[in-house]
């Protein structure tokens, strides 16, 4: 990221703000869900989606790929998938991968 204003929503998407929830914080929350045997791995893949939403999602509106109702859907999905048990989380956390990795390849 070569620009001060995508460093610093890259920022606010991994640390959140007063009224949002970052990617950190979420992260978190989703390897509550997981069993402990899973977390280290899903734990790296959340790692991993977070840095390429989150670079993505900075850029300029113009040029980026991901916008704030994808990250509003992607937060829907993992909420109902936690609901449904961690069998359920970690699919759609591996889903949501590859849906991100065919959108910016």
């Amino acid at each position: 990221m070569e620009k001060k204003r995508e460093r610093e929503w890259y920022r606010k998407f991994q640390k959140g703000t007063f009224l949002i929830k970052g990617w950190q914080s979420r992260q978190k929350e989703i390897l509550d869900a997981v069993p402990e045997t899973e977390k280290e791995s899903v734990g790296k893949i959340l790692g991993r989606l977070g840095e390429k939403i989150g670079m993505e999602w900075a850029r300029h509106p113009d040029v980026r790929r991901i916008d704030t109702p994808m990250l509003q859907k992607w937060g829907k999905q993992l909420s109902r998938s936690k609901a449904r048990g961690a069998d359920e989380l970690i699919a759609e956390i591996r889903k949501i991968d590859e849906t991100v990795d065919d959108m910016l390849a």
